[in-house]
């Protein structure tokens, strides 16, 4: 990464969507999160239906940095509020099943010896192609909200 690329982003983590509609990084982080879910056609926006349970959705941000701890890139990530969570424990963390490039360094090297072929795949977005059996209502994310179908 060149070093006139660390301007395209934010040195700050907010803490919740008022700070973050505030800064056009996060903003842009936000949009192509959701650009992945319009890609993947995960949802669709329905009227709200009487008696369903409506789950609430939260932005959660964080910087990504490099080897030297320079921020690459502001990564926002909508999740769904199935949790209570105390502000203190285990508040500011998140979870994301990544290989370790030893394993995958592992990996190249013994298909280079069996002659195994490889093929790659992005797994960014993984967790949106899993279907599911039951209806799931979801309330639209804070600061995006459609005009047309409130």
């Amino acid at each position: 990464m060149e070093e006139g690329d660390y301007c395209y982003t934010s040195k700050i983590e907010p803490k919740n969507i008022t700070e973050a509609l505030k800064d056009e990084f996060w903003v842009e982080a936000m949009q192509e999160e959701l650009q992945h879910f319009e890609r993947n056609n995960v949802w669709e926006l329905v009227p709200r239906p009487e008696k369903a349970n409506i789950i609430g959705t939260k932005w959660i941000y964080k910087n990504k940095t490099d080897e030297q701890g320079n921020i690459t890139r502001n990564k926002a990530r909508l999740v769904a509020q199935g949790y209570t969570q105390i502000e203190g424990t285990e508040f500011e963390e998140t979870f994301a099943p990544v290989a370790r490039i030893e394993s995958i360094r592992l990996l190249i090297a013994i298909s280079c010896i069996l002659k195994i072929k490889l093929y790659q795949m992005d797994v960014k977005t993984a967790f949106l192609n899993g279907n599911l059996k039951e209806e799931i209502y979801v309330a639209q994310p804070k600061g995006f909200e459609d005009p047309h179908f409130p």
